[in-house]
């Protein structure tokens, strides 16, 4: 276990389901979260729920769409903070359509949020780590990457080239101490669900806290310990929703 001091901790996608189940344990471990998303009302909610916690959570809004929102959020942090210990790509967006009812523009959403915005907020944090021979980037991928889930070409697609851009980017910086973590979850109860769907498939769905739980007990291993995938998925298996 390696865990000395807190860490300042940026998740991306923080307001609902894992991200907010991330804070929220990163928060009671003394850590000092930096909570994004594009609604600021919710990211405040948040915070303030976690205010009592050992560690801190501070709200900097971020729309991963646009890239000047993202270098914005990034040098806030960096006045606030100095640094980035650990980077948690977390946001991510769907539509549940198959292949030729997905829009244009749907694919360029889906595409845009899940991949090109863990491009651009990867970028903007690892110089710094870089600098310090240390930092620990850890990306909430998808089992869709390893299994065909129907009415997800789009998600797929943009899981799969994060973790296909994420393992270029671990062999290009492992040996500048730079630690990349892809984890796979199944199903999971949160918002990207329609309600009609938790309420069928629900109770054989993971929670974002077996997520978060798990995701931290990674961060915390010792730095001469390279995980580099954990695929976690509900006791029953699959589920083709």
């Amino acid at each position: 276990m390696e865990k000395l001091q807190p860490r300042v901790v940026w998740i991306t996608g923080a307001s609902t389901g894992i991200g907010s189940a991330l804070s929220e344990v990163f928060c009671r471990q003394g850590d000092d979260v930096v909570a994004s998303a594009r609604t600021e009302s919710r990211l405040n909610e948040l915070c303030k729920r976690l205010s009592s916690q050992t560690g801190s959570c501070t709200a900097v809004p971020c729309d991963l769409l646009s890239e000047s929102s993202v270098t914005h959020a990034s040098e806030r942090i960096r006045t606030a903070h100095d640094h980035v210990d650990i980077l948690i790509n977390n946001a991510g967006v769907t539509y549940f359509k198959d292949f030729m009812s997905t829009s244009t523009e749907e694919f360029d959403h889906v595409l845009h949020t899940n991949l090109r915005g863990a491009f651009l907020a990867t970028k903007s944090i690892l110089p710094e780590m870089l600098k310090k021979k240390k930092g620990l980037i850890l990306n909430i991928v998808s089992y869709a990457v390893k299994e065909v889930y129907t009415k997800s070409a789009a998600y797929a697609a943009s899981k799969a080239g994060l973790e296909a851009m994420m393992n270029v980017l671990r062999a290009e910086v492992r040996r500048d101490g730079i630690q990349i973590v892809h984890v796979y979850p199944g199903a999971v109860v949160t918002p990207i669900w329609k309600q009609h769907q938790i309420e069928k498939y629900g109770s054989q769905m993971l929670t974002p806290v077996h997520i978060a739980e798990m995701v931290y007990q990674i961060s915390i291993q010792p730095p001469s310990l390279m995980v580099e995938e954990i695929v976690l998925r509900p006791q029953g298996g699959d589920l083709q929703v």
